[in-house]
């Protein structure tokens, strides 16, 4: 468990890990925080419906559905780019609501049209080409559930060395 001490009147971002592992259907954790302030810990409640197939989601389908920016060659891998397909029959706005912004940054469309696909990409800031990380970006959409799409981002790197060559990674699949 790690330990950070925020000074009064402070704030610091806070990053919880939920690891789908093996899970099936909906799950809920609540990982627990602890403070000096007095009272109990708090709680954060976080909630997710599993998808056995994720080529088969509603209102959208994202292709992939996890994004691997590995770094294996010496051809550099420093953007991937994501189709979203709207298999809904209604307009749909997109929102994008979270997302690794110290390693990379994430070119959304506003929207994507009933039965249509667009495409977002993700791009890799430069001072992370050389790191390993597991990161995610959420989206949510305007249908009436306010649908959220969580999308796992990897990039493992080798002792390769990279050249000054870029591969723009296509759909990443």
């Amino acid at each position: 468990m790690e330990t950070t001490v925020i000074a009064v009147g402070d704030s610091t971002k806070l990053e919880i890990i939920f690891s789908t592992r093996q899970y099936k259907k909906t799950v809920t954790k609540s990982p627990r925080i602890k403070t000096n302030e007095g009272g109990p810990d708090k709680r954060v409640r976080i909630s997710t419906t599993m998808t056995e197939r994720p080529d088969s989601t509603y209102p959208v389908i994202n292709t992939p559905y996890k994004v691997d920016m590995s770094q294996f060659t010496e051809k550099m891998v420093t953007r991937k780019k994501l189709e979203i397909a709207n298999v809904s029959e209604e307009d749909l706005q997109i929102s994008l609501v979270a997302w690794a912004g110290d390693y990379f940054d994430v070119k959304m469309p506003e929207s994507v049209r009933a039965g249509k696909t667009v495409e977002a990409e993700i791009v890799l800031h430069e001072d992370v080409y050389d790191k390993s990380f597991a990161k995610s970006l959420t989206f949510e959409l305007s249908d009436e559930k306010h649908s959220r799409f969580t999308i796992p981002v990897k990039r493992t790197v080798r002792n390769v060395r990279a050249t000054g060559t870029r591969a723009t990674g296509g759909s990443g699949k």
